[in-house]
């Protein structure tokens, strides 16, 4: 592309150059046929060639000191007309002449200085273009009406915008799409104090993205210390507070860890004594045909083991996954998750494994808890019954094997999607938020991912990519 752009400049300068040297002659041609007709057919009492200053002039605008040469020529065209019409020199023939190169001189000097004046400033312009453009802080400078003076690359880049539509318009309305000055703009104040401000702003971009940014704006002054221009600049402070929230989220992850696993072994222990007890007692009571305490028996074990799933959660969420590795059919995988989950009557199960999907390196019973837990958590969404739909495909062009698992229930606000893979975040009234937390754990462990899509009233998508071979050397806690 940029091949192609400076050739089409190529292009252009040489189109502009010819046209120009066309249109001299031309003139050239033109003068010197009226000056002809009007001294040799006419046959007027002088020989007119005042339109002679007319491609002195142009020379001397286009070509500048070269312009000389033209006005030469036509000096002594003039000098050889007056005498062939007049049949001797006149007086002011030669002084005629004389002033054609005096005229072409001086224009073609104002000429070529001027250029070369322009050319400095444009040269000047693009040195400070090219500065600015270096920078990776998002710059531009306004005047005290708020028009964009000059801006950079990165800015640009930012409100993805083009440099040609934003100069010279209202700050407002090149970067923000606004009809009025945004409120609390402290461009106008700083005019009025002097003094520059910095503010932390969180801008929700048109393509969809937030960046977290830190503003600041600096009068640029002249020589008497009056605020002329107003210099902004934007810092995307997106990746530090990335970098931060990561870093209190591995701090949080270890501290949660560390309890976890202490409050899970605590509890093991008192649990172990209530299963065996409720074992003994259903032993004896077994022949007793008291259905409420059957009933009540039935309960105390099945929360029993709900509590022993959610010590061994804990105690998974504690320590480091370290996947064993070993060949594994990736439909069979899912088709194990499908066995050990019940599917109410009222969601209708939709399946589309491809069987031809190659065997990939990964850890059986890690990758099945995962479906489970995701399909678990869908037929959760659906109360009132709807659609389960897995689908298992190979991306060939990202190297992974897709897991899809998709239902048509209630779907996850925006503002809670990308908390759900956070430990203890829970929707639910017994939910405890370890789930896809271990969920993501597990795929991570792989060195694959989980992506998620969701519509609140329209249903919610995981998809589980894995790599055809996992590499698991060198994994950490998290």
């Amino acid at each position: 592309m940029a091949g192609d752009g400076g050739s089409f400049r190529y292009t252009s300068r040489e189109a502009n150059r010819n046209n120009k040297l066309f249109i001299l002659l031309f003139t050239i041609v033109v003068c010197i046929f009226l000056a002809f007709y009007i001294s040799f057919i006419i046959r007027t009492a002088i020989v007119y060639t005042h339109l002679f200053y007319i491609p002195i002039l142009l020379a001397g605008m286009w070509y500048y000191r070269k312009a000389v040469y033209v006005a030469l020529s036509l000096g002594v065209m003039h000098i050889l007309m007056t005498y062939f019409a007049l049949g001797s020199f006149i007086t002011g023939t030669f002084e005629r002449a004389i002033i054609f190169v005096a005229v072409a001189y001086v224009v073609g000097l104002v000429s070529e200085q001027r250029r070369r004046s322009e050319e400095e400033t444009l040269r000047e312009k693009d040195k400070s273009q090219m500065i600015l453009n270096t920078v990776s802080e998002a710059i531009s400078i306004f005047d005290r009406d708020l028009n964009v003076i000059e801006v950079n690359g990165a800015r640009l880049k930012i409100f993805d915008v083009k440099r040609e539509d934003v100069i010279g318009k209202k700050c407002y309305k090149a970067f923000w799409n606004r009809d009025e000055i945004c409120e609390g703009c402290p461009v106008p104040g700083i005019f009025e104090t002097g003094r520059g401000t910095r503010t932390e702003k969180v801008l929700n971009l048109s393509n969809g993205t937030k960046k977290y940014v830190d503003i600041v704006h600096i009068p640029i002054s002249d020589e008497q210390g009056n605020p002329v221009w107003v210099l902004c600049d934007m810092r995307d402070m997106t990746e530090r507070k990335e970098l931060e929230e990561k870093l209190r989220r591995t701090e949080r992850l270890a501290t949660i860890g560390e309890f976890s696993s202490g409050v899970a072994h605590e509890l093991r222990q008192p649990l172990g004594v209530i299963s065996n007890s409720a074992y003994f007692l259903s032993k004896k009571l077994k022949d007793i045909a008291d259905e409420k305490v059957n009933r009540h028996l039935a309960i105390l074990d099945k929360e029993v083991k709900r509590a022993n799933r959610l010590i061994t959660d804990l105690l998974e969420f504690a320590r480091v996954p370290v996947p064993a590795l070993k060949e594994c059919d990736v439909n069979k995988i899912v088709e194990e998750a499908l066995s050990s989950v019940d599917i109410p009557a009222n969601v209708e199960l939709k399946k589309e494994l491809n069987r031809d999907l190659p065997a990939i390196q990964a850890d059986f019973s890690m990758i099945q808890r995962t479906c489970t837990n995701i399909i678990t958590n869908a037929i959760s969404a659906m109360p009132e019954g709807g659609s389960l739909e897995i689908k298992t495909g190979w991306n060939k062009e990202e190297g992974n094997i897709e897991i899809s698992i998709a239902d048509t229930g209630e779907g996850i606000p925006e503002e809670n999607l990308r908390k759900i893979f956070e430990p203890l975040f829970t929707t639910r009234p017994r939910g405890v938020g370890l789930g896809l937390s271990l969920c993501r754990k597990y795929v991570e462990a792989h060195r694959g991912k989980i992506e998620v899509e969701s519509e609140v009233g329209k249903g919610t998508k995981f998809v589980i990519k894995l790599p055809k071979e996992s590499d698991v050397s060198g994994i950490h806690a998290v």
